[in-house]
C-alpha cells in the first residue's frame, strides 16, 4: 500500500517514558500496597534522587536516611521491545508507519465530531522489571515469599491485575488544531474539554501539558525468586534478608496518534477537475467523455411506474451523440438500507431524464439499465434491483452524470 493511501497525520507520542513512568508506579503500588501492604518504604528505582528526596520528607516529615523494613524496591530494565507475534503485537495497524488507518476499527476514538475522528494507536511490548524485597528477618522473608508463589501460582504462569491508569499528552499542534473545509467555510477548534482533555504539570519535563487519560490492563509472570540475602554480618554488621523477583509484564502503550477529516467519506477520492473522472474501485476507469451511437429515441415516462423508458421509433441509426463528464455523486449505503431485500432508493441530486447521461458502478463494476436499476419518480430517484446488485453498509455506489452535446 503506497504511503499516501494511508493516514497522513500521524503524531508520534515523544513523551512516552510518562507512559512507562506512570506505568511502573502502579505497577509499584501494586505490588506494594495491594501484595502486601505492611511494606513501610517503596521507590522505583529510576526515580532521580532528589525528587525521591523531597517526596519521602513530605511523607514522614522528616528526613529519610535510610529505607524503613520492610521496603519494596522496584527496578525497571531498559530491555524491553514487541512482544510475542501470538499476541498480535506485529499486527500491522499497531505500527504509524504500516496501517495506521485500521485503527479507528479496533479501538475507540478518544475525539469524534461531525468531521473530526481521532484515535490512540497502542504498540504491545513486553519487559521485565526486578522487585527487591528488604525484610526484617527469615520468619517475613518466608512469609512474603510463600505469598509470592500463591499469588502468581509459582513461575512462568500469567496473572491479571486490575486496569491501571495512565494518560496520553496531546501534542501541541493537534491540541490546537482547527478544521477547514475549503468547500463549505467551516472553520473551528477542536473541543479538547469535552473530550475530557485536562491540564496536568508533567514532572519529567516540568511543563504543563494538555492530557487525555487512558487506562492499560497489563499481565504479569514470575520468572524467578530467589534469595538475596546476607546472613554473616560481621561484627557491626547484622544479618540482611532480602528476596528478589523477576517479573516479566506485557502491556499495550499508548504510543501514537490518527487525526482524521471529513471521515464520513473516508476512503472516497473525489477530484475535481475539468474533464476528468474517478473511480472508488481501481478496477473500473469511466470514460472522461463518451461517444455513443444513438437511435432516434423520444423520451418519456412509463405511466405506471414513472421509470425513464425509450420507445424505439426507428431502427436506423440517426446520429452519433457526445456526452461529456458533467459531475460525479456516490452514495454511502447505510446499515439501515443495507438490511433492504427487494430494492433500494437511492435520491439522485439532479434530474435524470435519459439513461445514457448517467453511469452507475459498485464494487461490483458498472451496471446496467433495467437489469441492475431504474429511474423513476420522474428522473428523481435510482432505484437499485438487489436481486441483482447485492449490497453491504458502507458500500459505496458511485453515479457518473453526462452532459449530451451534440
Amino acid at each position: 500500500m503506497a504511503d499516501d493511501e494511508k493516514i497522513s497525520t500521524r503524531y508520534h507520542y515523544q513523551f512516552i517514558h510518562n507512559v512507562f513512568g506512570n506505568f511502573f508506579n502502579d505497577m509499584l503500588e501494586y505490588f506494594g500496597d495491594y501484595l502486601y501492604p505492611r511494606f513501610e518504604y517503596q521507590v522505583v528505582g529510576t526515580y532521580d534522587k532528589a525528587v525521591e528526596y523531597i517526596n519521602k520528607k513530605d511523607q514522614y516529615d522528616r528526613e529519610i536516611d535510610k529505607p524503613q523494613l520492610p521496603a519494596l524496591i522496584l527496578n525497571p530494565t531498559g530491555d524491553f521491545g514487541l512482544a510475542d507475534a501470538i499476541t498480535g503485537a506485529k499486527q500491522p495497524w499497531r505500527f504509524p508507519n504500516l496501517a495506521p488507518g485500521m485503527i479507528n476499527r479496533i479501538f475507540d476514538p478518544v475525539y469524534q465530531d461531525d468531521n473530526v475522528l481521532i484515535t490512540v494507536g497502542f504498540t504491545r511490548v513486553k519487559g521485565e522489571v526486578e522487585l527487591i524485597m528488604l525484610l526484617n528477618s527469615f520468619y517475613e522473608y518466608a512469609d512474603l515469599k510463600m505469598l509470592m508463589i500463591q499469588i502468581f501460582g509459582g513461575t512462568d504462569r500469567y496473572i491479571y491485575p486490575s486496569w491501571f491508569n495512565s494518560f496520553v499528552i496531546l501534542p501541541s499542534e493537534l491540541y490546537n488544531y482547527r478544521y477547514i473545509n475549503d468547500v463549505t467555510g467551516l472553520t473551528y477548534k477542536l473541543d479538547w474539554e469535552s473530550a475530557g482533555a485536562t491540564d496536568q504539570l508533567i514532572k519529567s519535563t516540568a511543563i504543563e501539558e494538555k492530557v487525555i487519560p487512558c487506562t492499560i490492563k497489563p499481565i504479569f509472570k514470575l520468572i524467578s525468586l530467589s534469595d538475596g540475602s546476607e546472613r554473616y554480618g560481621g561484627t557491626d554488621k547484622v544479618a540482611e534478608w532480602k528476596l528478589n523477583a523477576t517479573v516479566e509484564y506485557e502491556v499495550e502503550v499508548p504510543s501514537f496518534v490518527v487525526l482524521e477529516t471529513n471521515y464520513l467519506a473516508e476512503r472516497i477520492k473525489i477530484e475535481i477537475r475539468y474533464g476528468s473522472a474517478y473511480s472508488r474501485y481501481p478496477n473500473y476507469k469511466p470514460p472522461i467523455n463518451r461517444q455513443l451511437t444513438d437511435f432516434s429515441w423520444d423520451w418519456g415516462l412509463d405511466s405506471t411506474s414513472n421509470s425513464v423508458i425509450s420507445t424505439d421509433s426507428t431502427s436506423e441509426i440517426d446520429y452519433v451523440a457526445d456526452y461529456v463528464f458533467h459531475t460525479r455523486y456516490y452514495h454511502t449505503v447505510s446499515a439501515a438500507e443495507a438490511l433492504e431485500e427487494e430494492y433500494l432508493d437511492i435520491d439522485l441530486p439532479e434530474q435524470i431524464t435519459a439513461q445514457r447521461s448517467l453511469i452507475v458502478n459498485s464494487k461490483r463494476g458498472e451496471l446496467s439499465y433495467w437489469d441492475h436499476y431504474r429511474i423513476i419518480d420522474i428522473g428523481w430517484t435510482l432505484r437499485l434491483l438487489l436481486e441483482y446488485v447485492p449490497i453491504t453498509k458502507g458500500q459505496i455506489i458511485e453515479l457518473y452524470v453526462y452532459k449530451l452535446i451534440s
